[in-house]
């Protein structure tokens, strides 16, 4: 249930007034049954492993969470406001194996002030690649789903679709056109190594009519050591990433088709290391309450040596594909179920399959 609660306090020490604002509580959950099964490798030397569950797949759909916002009349025609939201992992607990920082993680906590002019965002918020990967039907931790983001080994640096540590301004809406510009700064100490990030991200948008479009650029600069802190100290590694997508949907009387494509370059000093880029094609089918989906997708991933990958069977090009099947229903306005089944696999150069994932999953989503 959405609650929106109305402030107004008196300081008693100063007796000054805090103006009139209003903060709106809000969440999701989302639970399931989920089984993803990987085979890695080929040949006498594949091995293969399965995860179920059974009745506690938290987030396979979209994340579960728990969040607050609020906005402030400020007068002529300024507003602020605020929003701050942690995760929730519903089936994680110490007795599987998971850290307690899996609980209660955030997921957004930005300011924001707004007028005529456009809105200033300050803090962690969702920018314009997650506008753009979001024009996918496909549920996104089954098999298929995600997938030009998630293609490739997990060494490969990207831009997430949540930015932290960042400040971003949004124009208004020009005859449907909108543009964004953001920088993000930051250093993260892993226990092994610590990294700096900076970098932008450019944005520009179209929504008009049945025709959606988002375009979104980023260009960040990668710095790597192990400061002495960490344990032995190791010269600096700088390495540039430039990524770039383009999400399109366009909603006809019978079907809503989508197309997504991205592009990643990961360079390190004048030698380009790893480039990789993906597309997929979708079509949902609204029919009532339910909404059939299907999606397809390749790409391809170019390894060279003296990239970060130190897999062998990653060196050289390696194609990827994907498809997934699946559906919504809603059962009312806040609460609907969805089922999907997929594939995505990585193949070498010469055919043979290096990895591939099969699963499904069913579950169900209330908004409150």
């Amino acid at each position: 249930m959405k609650k929106t609660l109305i402030a107004l306090a008196a300081l008693a020490a100063t007796g000054a007034t805090l103006a009139q604002s209003s903060v709106t509580i809000y969440g999701r959950m989302d639970l399931g049954m989920s089984s993803v099964e990987t085979t890695s490798g080929f040949g006498a030397g594949a091995t293969t492993s399965e995860a179920f569950s059974l009745a506690g797949a938290e987030g396979v759909r979209t994340g579960s969470r728990l969040g607050f916002r609020g906005t402030e009349d400020l007068g002529g025609g300024l507003r602020a406001g605020f929003t701050y939201e942690i995760g929730i992992n519903a089936d994680r607990n110490a007795l599987n194996g998971a850290s307690p920082t899996d609980n209660a993680r955030t997921r957004l906590a930005n300011m924001t002030l707004s007028g005529g002019f456009g809105t200033v965002v300050v803090g962690t918020f969702m920018n314009a690649f997650d506008t753009a990967r979001a024009f996918s039907p496909a549920t996104a931790n089954v098999p298929g789903g995600d997938f030009v983001f998630r293609n490739g080994a997990a060494t490969v640096e990207r831009f997430d679709s949540r930015t932290q540590n960042a400040v971003a301004y949004v124009s208004p809406a020009f005859s449907g056109f909108t543009f964004s510009a953001g920088t993000v700064n930051e250093e993260v100490n892993s226990g092994t190594s610590a990294r700096k990030y900076d970098g932008m991200i450019l944005g520009l948008g179209y929504a008009q009519g049945p025709l959606r479009a988002q375009f979104a650029f980023g260009q960040l600069d990668v710095g790597y050591h192990v400061p002495l802190t960490l344990g032995t100290p190791t010269a600096p590694i700088n390495a540039e990433v430039q990524n770039w997508v383009l999400g399109v949907t366009y909603t006809l009387p019978q079907v809503v088709v989508s197309f997504i494509y991205e592009d990643t370059q990961q360079s390190v000093g004048p030698t380009t290391t790893r480039e990789q880029d993906a597309w997929e094609i979708g079509a949902r089918f609204p029919m009532g309450a339910f909404a059939p989906y299907i999606t397809i997708g390749g790409g391809e991933i170019t390894t060279r040596a003296g990239g970060t990958d130190t897999t062998a069977a990653n060196f050289g090009s390696n194609n990827i594909s994907s498809w997934q099947i699946g559906t919504t229903y809603n059962l009312s306005t806040r609460t609907f179920v969805y089922a999907a089944i997929g594939e995505d696999q990585r193949d070498l150069a010469n055919g043979t399959n290096n990895v591939k994932r099969d699963g499904f999953a069913i579950g169900l989503v209330h908004n409150f």
